[in-house]
């Protein structure tokens, strides 16, 4: 999957500079920041095939404002695998790059874990029944929340949305 994403990230630059290359008349700033705002527009809509469908999903999910925010709930019975409930790829997100993650989650059985991913790096938000609040600062690139489980039998609930600063 990370070699099928890099590929899609190699051809929305190269659609980027493609279609930003008529402006190469203007400044050098105004071309970076043409380039880099192009890229980072075609970051954010390939990332969301990265999200697990809301046909997919377990429970109901409501968007926010854009991918990275929502809320959603599910009651879990025998659940294998994972969902990736929010996020997204980008340089810079137009809402500001701190998110406020609210979760509650109950484990009956099995075993299930929350997970923040950011670029390579996994923060276990909760891997047993508890419920509480964490803020996240997104870094450039990817940004997921994600539930992994097996035979997971137990609730979720979350709400992610843009933290006061």
């Amino acid at each position: 999957m990370l070699k099928k994403r890099w590929r899609i990230v190699l051809m929305a630059l190269c659609l980027t500079v493609v279609f930003t290359g008529c402006n190469f008349s203007s400044g050098g700033d105004d071309l970076k920041e043409d380039l880099l705002d192009g890229f980072n527009h075609w970051m954010q809509s390939l990332s969301k095939y990265a999200l697990t469908k809301d046909k997919d999903l377990q429970g109901e999910k409501k968007t926010g404002i854009d991918d990275y925010t929502g809320t959603y709930g599910a009651d879990y019975q025998g659940f294998n695998g994972e969902e990736v409930l929010f996020g997204g790829t980008a340089w810079e997100r137009k809402n500001g790059n701190r998110l406020d993650v609210t979760y509650g989650l109950t484990i009956e059985s099995g075993t299930a874990e929350l997970l923040w991913i950011s670029g390579t790096d996994q923060y276990t938000i909760a891997s047993e029944s508890q419920e509480g609040t964490k803020i996240y600062t997104l870094s450039a690139g990817d940004n997921y929340l994600v539930l992994k489980g097996e035979d997971f039998m137990g609730r979720l609930d979350v709400t992610v949305g843009d933290a006061e600063d």
